[in-house]
């Protein structure tokens, strides 16, 4: 295997380890995203698909909250501002 084939395979372990990280826990999800941000090997995943891929949050009504803050399915992680990780922060909170 050589260099380039082991980098694609640590950074995709990487990204499904922190995408399968997420918990019902507000706190680490607010600590995960900023750690994430600053990434550049995760930072590119969608919101979305953190929200959803351990299916503790439906993925229907995900969409649907995402999209009542102006944000959509297809919003990276990258793109959040202070204000909407503390509007997810409190969505997950409640649940």
């Amino acid at each position: 295997m050589n260099s380039f084939e082991t980098n694609v395979n640590r950074i995709s372990r990487n990204r499904s380890t922190f995408v399968n990280s997420f918990q019902l826990n507000a706190d680490s999800f607010k600590k995960n995203v900023m750690q994430a941000i600053e990434d550049n090997e995760i930072n590119s995943i969608r919101v979305h698909k953190y929200l959803t891929e351990t299916k503790l949050l439906g993925k229907v009504e995900t969409a649907r909250y995402l999209d009542s803050i102006g944000l959509d399915e297809k919003t990276k992680i990258q793109n959040l501002t202070q204000e909407d990780i503390m509007k997810i922060y409190n969505f997950i909170n409640i649940k």
